[in-house]
């Protein structure tokens, strides 16, 4: 038996498309994470089939990509989930793809394509050759944007939001079922900042459900990455540190308006796995993920005991450790400091990642990155991505927020203006997910406007903005708003973090400068006083 270890992978990068061409062969993408599980069924199935192996080395350019360190790739190829396994001509364009194939369903795909090529080869390279490269339609929506985010906005994604809601077994969607924490983000928002008991009301039904559920580990802390079934059962095992991060900060904020102890339990799950089973010691910051074992997880502790523990991808992560950031100061403002303070209080956690992260993982030349590098792997690591920034711009500002302490805000202040330098794009009222490189081919040649990051940007700018007084700053987060109001009417409920945005935007506070043009500042009407969020039934 073959292994997928005998295949000839190579990295995404220039020299593959040009063996590519000059070989007259197809490339294979296989994206895939350290803690997918299929992932892991596809390594020791499809791709250690013998005549797998075999054409892939003979036959293709294989290229193989961690969906985690290159989320740009992932985000333009990616064929539904993970496993994806996609044909690409020799420029890099998708010819076909799916996630996992069975072996006898691989083999067959990957001869066909072969097969096809051999015989068009010259017909599909002039068409290449004549099609150029084509335009987005996302960019030219963009282009078309509102001056300024329409009124009806927020009303309609609260609606496209409620109308997902599952009351029979709380959380959205049917199955499988996600915590999808960016809208019980929005849920939380809605109800601060307006007093929207619906929002409340529905985030608490949820948090109680999944706090409850199988999702979370009782054994070693932490919540699973989702469930297969609608109840909330069957979890599929691998735990994320994005996840609970962003968890953490739900259940911690929920706890604080609540007081519920079911919340304060969940908190203290999620903290035991982080500081356990993620934590590095060393630099004060999180690992990326632990690995899913469907017969790990069910055994009870002292069974648990005897066998070894799935494994944790020790990358540390940027925008990943932002939320963690985020996330330990919800919780210290929802517990506060542990009696007699010290060093380990979750504050001082907060405030050491903060200062790892502004320390070792930005570069005043190239800006954040997005994985902190191994030795000899500085050149690959990716910086100015996006999400990277946005995450701990936010991080940055949270700390600000809880200590007062100006050197966070400053931290915040010179990465927002980074990323405005390089990845915003005014024509098309947004900001693009990384920094064009002079090798990109394929999808990459063409930008992408992620959604939720530019929502998650366009909240820091303006959060910014009004703490430092940059009319600039202020004005490039109102205008990346009104990208957004261009597209999220198709993105259904998922469109909650342009909604949390719009709360920022709308009721956010303004500071002591009052910018022009700023919302918060003109002087609220009877009708849209917002009143306070007040304890939810039965909490």
């Amino acid at each position: 038996m073959e292994k997928s270890s005998d295949i000839r992978w190579s990295d995404w990068e220039p020299g593959a498309l040009a063996r590519a061409g000059a070989e007259g062969k197809l490339i294979f993408l296989d994206i895939g994470a350290t803690w997918c599980h299929w992932c892991h069924v596809l390594d020791r199935t499809s791709l250690a089939d013998p005549r797998v192996v075999r054409m892939l080395n003979d036959d293709y350019i294989a290229i193989r990509v961690d969906t985690d360190r290159r989320p740009d790739i992932n985000d333009r190829y990616n064929q539904g989930g993970w496993p994806t396994t996609a044909v690409l001509l020799p420029d890099g364009r998708l010819l076909t793809g799916a996630t996992y194939l069975p072996p006898d369903a691989l083999a067959g795909l990957l001869e066909k394509c072969r097969d096809f090529y051999r015989r068009d080869r010259e017909r599909v390279d002039a068409f290449l050759r004549n099609a150029g490269e084509p335009e987005t339609a996302e960019a030219s929506e963009r282009s078309e944007a509102p001056e300024a985010p329409r009124p009806e906005d927020l009303p309609l994604v609260k609606h496209a939001v409620l109308a997902q809601y599952d009351p029979q077994h709380p959380g959205f969607f049917r199955e499988p079922k996600f915590p999808v924490t960016e809208i019980l983000a929005f849920l939380r928002d809605a109800w601060i900042a307006e007093g929207n008991h619906e929002a409340g009301e529905t985030l608490v039904a949820v948090l109680r459900r999944m706090a409850e559920s199988e999702l979370i580990d009782r054994v070693e802390g932490g919540f699973f990455r989702y469930a297969t079934r609608r109840d909330w059962t069957v979890p599929h095992y691998e735990k994320m540190l994005a996840d609970n991060a962003e968890l953490l900060w739900l259940y911690a904020s929920a706890y604080e308006l609540t007081a519920e102890a079911s919340f304060a339990a969940a908190v203290r799950d999620i903290l035991r796995f982080l500081l356990t089973k993620l934590y590095d010691p060393d630099t004060g910051s999180f690992f990326g993920s632990q690995d899913a074992d469907e017969t790990y997880y069910p055994l009870p502790e002292g069974e648990r005991a005897l066998r070894v523990a799935p494994s944790i991808d020790r990358t540390i992560f940027s925008e990943y450790n932002g939320k963690a950031v985020s996330g330990l100061v919800a919780a210290h403002r929802a517990f506060g400091a542990p009696a007699g303070g010290g060093g380990d209080s979750l504050l001082a956690r907060a405030e050491r990642l903060g200062r790892f992260l502004r320390e070792r993982m930005t570069s005043r030349e190239r800006g954040a990155a997005r994985f902190l590098a191994s030795p000899g792997e500085e050149e690959k690591v990716p910086h100015r991505w996006l999400a990277d920034h946005a995450a701990m711009a936010t991080a940055y500002l949270d700390l600000y927020d809880a200590t007062g302490k100006e050197e966070y805000l400053r931290w915040a202040e010179d990465t927002l203006t980074d990323a405005t330098s390089g990845l915003y794009r005014p024509e098309a009222a947004g900001f693009i997910d990384r920094l064009p490189s002079a090798g990109d081919f394929g999808g990459l040649s063409q930008p992408l406007y992620p959604f939720a990051p530019n929502a998650h940007i366009a909240s820091a700018l303006m959060r910014c903005a009004r703490a430092t007084g940059r009319e600039d700053l202020f004005a490039i987060g109102v205008r990346s708003l009104s990208g957004l109001s261009a597209e999220f009417d198709r993105r259904g409920a998922f469109a909650a973090p342009y909604g949390s945005a719009l709360l920022v935007y709308t009721k956010g506070n303004p500071g002591t400068a009052c910018l022009p043009g700023d919302p918060a500042c003109a002087p609220p009407s009877e009708a849209t006083q917002p009143t306070k969020p007040g304890r939810i039934r039965g909490a």
